[in-house]
This record gives C-alpha cells, sequence and structure tokens, in this order.
C-alpha cells in the first residue's frame, strides 16, 4: 500500500516540478526580484494548476535566496464566483515585494493596477518545461519528438498521463485516447447536411478559418466564435451543433440552464456553469452547445423574489462568455426556440453574435435529409415521392420516419425500400376539396399581408396533401424578417399579417374554420400575445406601464387578471381584423390567383408569388 501512495504522488510531484519551473522562467525575466529591490509583478497562472503554482512558489522561497523575503498574494473565490483579493490587499500594505496569482485577466480592482510593475500571464508550459520536470521527477530522459506531440494536448492530461514505469509511447496513446472520447463521430459531418441555409454558410466560413487557426496563420480573435440558432423543436439545433464539431475534428460538450440548476441553490449552479466552460477550454477546440439558452432571460425583465437570482445568473454567464473560460478554441452555439427572451448583452458581437433562424425543412431540404439519413438505398424519384408526401415534417420526424423504414425492412431481412418509409407514415387525412380551397385562401391571404405590408420578405407559401395525426400542418406562409424596425407600425402590420389568413376566408366564404385558433401556435393566439406585449410590455397600447412575461402563459394570465390590458388587446385586434379584411378586398384577385396554385401545385416559392403581386399591382396602377 506504502507503494502505491509513493507512485501516485508522482504525478502531483510532477505537476508541481512543472510549475516551479514555469513560474522561475517568469521570475527571472523581472529584474528587481534578484536585484533585491521593491517590486509588485502580478501572474495569470491557469485555474486548473493554481494549487500546484502556489506550492512551487514555496519550494522555490525555501530553494532560492533572493526570493527568501518575498510574499505571495493570493485570490480566493466563493462558491458564487465572486473574487476576494483581500489577501492581495494585505501583502501589498505589509510587503515591498510580492508576487501576486490570478486565475484570469478580467475583473482586476484597481487598487492591483496601480501597484504592479507588470500583469502577465505566466511562462508557458513547453516541451523543454516538460522535458526537464521528467528527468527531474521520473529519472528519465524523454525523447524531445515525444515531448513536442504531448504539447497539442491539455497539460493537466499531460501530467496524469505520465507516470512513473509508463512509457512515452503509452502516454501519448493514452492522451489521444482522451482526446478522442470528446469527439462525436455518431453524427454526419456538417458538410452533407441540408436545409441549414445562412447557417451552413457561415460553418464552412468557420471550418476554412479553423483550418487556418491550426496552421497558425489566424489569430483565434479573428474567429467568429459565437452563434445563436433559434427554431421550433426538431429543426436540427443540436444537429448542427454535434456536425459542425466533427467537421471541426473538435470536441463537443454540451450542457443547459436546466442541467446546471439542478446542482443544487444558486452557489452550485454558478459552480456547475463555469465548470462547463472550464470542460470547454480543457478540450479545446471544442464546440460548446448551450440548450434551451432562452431560459437565461433578460434582465429588463426580471421581477419579484427571483429577480435577484437571475440577475446574478445573467451576469455569470457574460463574464463566462468574456472571460477566462471563453479560451483559445471555444466556439460557443446557444439553441433556443424563442430569441426574443434573451438579454441582448448576450448576443452582442464577440459572445453570441451571430444569430440564425431555423425554420421547416422546404421540399429541397428534406429530399437532402432524407438522403443522408437513407443513403444509396433509395432512387432519386423515391426520394421525390417520400419528401411530397412529408410536407411540414421537421428534420427530427424525417430522422424517425427513415428508423421505422428500417426497422420494417430489418424484419424482412432486406434493404430498406420506399414502400417501407411510405408505410410508416402515420395516418393520413386527406386535404382535399372545400377544405382545401379553404385552406388555399387562409394561406394566401397571409402571404397577400406579408407583401402588401411589407413587414419581411415572403419565403414561400404551402399547403399540405393531408393531416398526419399531429405530425405536419395543413399550410403555411413563411417570412424572414429581416432587418424591420420594430416601431408600433410594425407591430399593428403583425397584428394584420397573423389574422390575414382568417380575413380572406371572412371576405371570401362569409366566415372562417377552426384552424385560425384553439391551440397554443394558432393564428389567434400570436396575434393575442402581440397585442399583449405591445400594451403590457412596450408602452404601444395606450399603456406606459410594464408588466413582466416571458412566456405565453405569463401573457395569457395577464390578458386574463388584467382587465385594462384585456380591453386594449381587443381593440387592437378587432382593428387589425378590419384592417385585414380590407387587404384582402384590394387585393382579392392576387389571393384567388394564388389560391388555385397552391390548390393545383401544393406550394410556390416567395419570389414567385412576389412577382406575381407586383404584376397584378403594377396591372391595377396601368
Amino acid at each position: 500500500m506504502r507503494r502505491t501512495h509513493d507512485i501516485e504522488s508522482k504525478s502531483t510531484v510532477l505537476a508541481r516540478v512543472a510549475c516551479a519551473l514555469a513560474l522561475r522562467k517568469s521570475l527571472r525575466r523581472h529584474v528587481p526580484i534578484y536585484r533585491g529591490d521593491p517590486f509588485v509583478l502580478a501572474l495569470i497562472v491557469p485555474e486548473e494548476t493554481r494549487k500546484d503554482f502556489e506550492r512551487a512558489f514555496l519550494d522555490l522561497k525555501m530553494k532560492e535566496p533572493a526570493l527568501s523575503r518575498v510574499d505571495a498574494g493570493f485570490t480566493a473565490t466563493s462558491s458564487r464566483g465572486k473574487v476576494d483579493f483581500s489577501d492581495v490587499r494585505a501583502a501589498l500594505r505589509v510587503h515591498d515585494r510580492v508576487v501576486v496569482f490570478l486565475d484570469s485577466e478580467v475583473n482586476i480592482p484597481s487598487f492591483l493596477v496601480a501597484a504592479a510593475d507588470k500583469i502577465e500571464p505566466v511562462h508557458a508550459f513547453d516541451a523543454a518545461i516538460l522535458l526537464d520536470a521528467v528527468k527531474e521527477v521520473h529519472e528519465v530522459a524523454m525523447d524531445p519528438a515525444d515531448a513536442a506531440r504531448m504539447m497539442a494536448y491539455p497539460i493537466t492530461d499531460v501530467l496524469s498521463a505520465l507516470r512513473r514505469g509508463r512509457s512515452h509511447a503509452e502516454a501519448l496513446r493514452r492522451l489521444k485516447t482522451a482526446r478522442d472520447s470528446g469527439r462525436d463521430n455518431g453524427v454526419p459531418l456538417l458538410e452533407s447536411l441540408s436545409g441549414y441555409g445562412q447557417a451552413a454558410d457561415w460553418a464552412r466560413s468557420l471550418l476554412a478559418d479553423i483550418d487556418l487557426w491550426r496552421e497558425g496563420r489566424l489569430p483565434w480573435s479573428d474567429l467568429d466564435a459565437g452563434l445563436l440558432l433559434s427554431g421550433p423543436p426538431g429543426t436540427g439545433k443540436t444537429l448542427f451543433a454535434r456536425s459542425l464539431a466533427r467537421s471541426c475534428d473538435a470536441s463537443f460538450v454540451a450542457s443547459s440552464i436546466a442541467q446546471w440548476q439542478s446542482a443544487g441553490h444558486l452557489g452550485d449552479m454558478l459552480k456547475a456553469m463555469r465548470a462547463t466552460f472550464k470542460e470547454a477550454a480543457d478540450r479545446a477546440p471544442c464546440i460548446l452547445l448551450l440548450d434551451e439558452f432562452d431560459s437565461v432571460g433578460d434582465r429588463t425583465r426580471f421581477t419579484g423574489h427571483n429577480a435577484q437570482y437571475c440577475t446574478e445568473v445573467v451576469a455569470a454567464l457574460l463574464e463566462c462568455l468574456d472571460g477566462a473560460f471563453r479560451r483559445e478554441g471555444v466556439i460557443v452555439v446557444g439553441a433556443c426556440n424563442h430569441p426574443d427572451r434573451i438579454d441582448a448583452a448576450l448576443l452582442r458581437p464577440g459572445r453570441l453574435g451571430r444569430h440564425f433562424a431555423l425554420s421547416l425543412p422546404d421540399t429541397a431540404a428534406r429530399k437532402g435529409i432524407l438522403a443522408t439519413h437513407i443513403g444509396e438505398c433509395l432512387r432519386k424519384k423515391d426520394l421525390d415521392e417520400i419528401a411530397a408526401a412529408t410536407l411540414g415534417f421537421s428534420g427530427a420526424d424525417l430522422a424517425q420516419l427513415v428508423k421505422d423504414g428500417r426497422r420494417k425492412a430489418r424484419m424482412k431481412s432486406r434493404t430498406v425500400t420506399v414502400d417501407d418509409i411510405l408505410s410508416s407514415l402515420p395516418p393520413a387525412t386527406p386535404i382535399d376539396g372545400k377544405l382545401r380551397d379553404r385552406i388555399c385562401i387562409h394561406e394566401a391571404g397571409h402571404a397577400a399581408a406579408v407583401i402588401a405590408l411589407d413587414v419581411g420578405r415572403l419565403m414561400g407559401v404551402a399547403v399540405m396533401d393531408s393531416f398526419r395525426d399531429g405530425i405536419g400542418i395543413g399550410g403555411g406562409a413563411h417570412f424572414d424578417r429581416e432587418a424591420r424596425l420594430q416601431t408600433a407600425e410594425y407591430f399593428r402590420n403583425s397584428l394584420v399579417v397573423q389574422l390575414a389568413g382568417m380575413a380572406a376566408e371572412a371576405v371570401l366564404f362569409g366566415d372562417h374554420l377552426e384552424g385560425s385558433g384553439g391551440r397554443n401556435g394558432s393564428d389567434l393566439q400570436r396575434a393575442a400575445d402581440i397585442a399583449t406585449t405591445m400594451v403590457a410590455q412596450l408602452g404601444m397600447g395606450g399603456i406606459t406601464n410594464f408588466m413582466a412575461a416571458e412566456t405565453i402563459e405569463d401573457l395569457d394570465r395577464i390578458r386574463r387578471t388584467v382587465p385594462s390590458v384585456n380591453q386594449r388587446v381587443e381593440k387592437l385586434l378587432a382593428d387589425a381584423f378590419e384592417r385585414a379584411k380590407e387587404l384582402v378586398k384590394k387585393n382579392e384577385e392576387f389571393i384567388c390567383e394564388l389560391a388555385v396554385v397552391l390548390n393545383w401545385e401544393g406550394g410556390v416559392d416567395g419570389d414567385r408569388a412576389t412577382s406575381m403581386f407586383d404584376a397584378m399591382e403594377k396591372s391595377d396602377a396601368e
């Protein structure tokens, strides 16, 4: 047992000796130390080796006479992440020769900035230090080439892998195994995925930049290393991050606010948050996915007894994005459903400065997704048939569909066929006849309002062939809001867009179907939430008060419990519905023609629909 203890202690000794060698090089660069002059030197040391540096300093004090009268100042960090500089302040008041050890270069107090002759990182661990430390502790000579190869791995992993009695070749093998354990190879390469649009363009640019960074031709500060992905569930946000990591040959780390909160009280939660960022930094290059990113909230909306807690969470997350844990080689990807609920400071350049909104895949994207999951088992026309039958399916829905089809093929001991896939679709209720006529008019009404009111760029309009047990939708008009100013007029126009489908049915058929309301995500629910936000939070509906709301349930509660707000919401919605009906009457010819095309073809891209609208508008003017 004694021998085992001695062997295990060598790893700790090796770390301390390596730290002492790095520390000695830093101290010898500072001339006043060895002349006996007064000085204050602040050294930033890696958090994971901080204790080893503190012990190494005490060892050097005993060995080198020039350091015998040098005092050290150490910081302490509370469970909530607050840094205490009391020991540093005391050391500076009592002693005139002081070395200060810091964990981070951020939030250094002004008194230390004023006192220090230099504030700089401690000498980096390099191959020369590793060679000398191994020779001193293990009493063996290491091949310089092996030492150079080990410098590609986290130093804490290197010091753990190097153990007495283990060959350096075996240590290298174990280091590679440890690094590969953080690689996510269970997903396709990002280059093979479909349906990501501008996000995919951003990723391709990032891959090229990472190659330049690895070659030493581009500093990490020039990389675009922060991204927010938003969109409904199933649109592939997590898959994007995982595939990006594989394409970058980077590690993948995933976490979320909920996962951090499960650690316990606020102090434990903040500790878990910092541990996640530290893990990503240790595994660099690394893609760090922060799921449910909108749950962190917005400090401008925090109220009540949880406000202080939530504010501290946002502040800690900002520190992690900016500070010591955001080291070279870490790309942070946030994923959320509601980007409007995120604190604006988190989305500034240098943090998560890029934002791409993902939507349900169009026909071309569905074919690409299917091809990725199915491979070369099916012909192009088979993929076309499946893609046409899955309008409204998300990427996750398509993946599950292929999985179900493969299961059927396995039961018959053969390769998957198009019939296996199609027979795995949920039972369908056809959308035809009068129902289809109604839905086509409804979606054409939305499209007309988007174009006429210029609330964004129309991307496309589609009507499904069937309903499939909760998967998919009857139809949809999709548009990109682009860079529109969020004025009161913009929000009032947005209300008209939401109600234009119902208005088109009312004008052209005399009434409307139940599909305009009845559930979350319906036109009426979205319109009511927009109107409630205008009245209760944005000062755009006759009330200048502010009422906090972060979810659709919060907005619903405001309508039900604050009569003055509900009355104003009703007025906004009624006015918007009347405007929507007038818009439909003015553009009835376009709506009817677009509805005919939708009925026949099932879908129209945004450019084509906009061209149809412009042509009719020009014809009317002539």
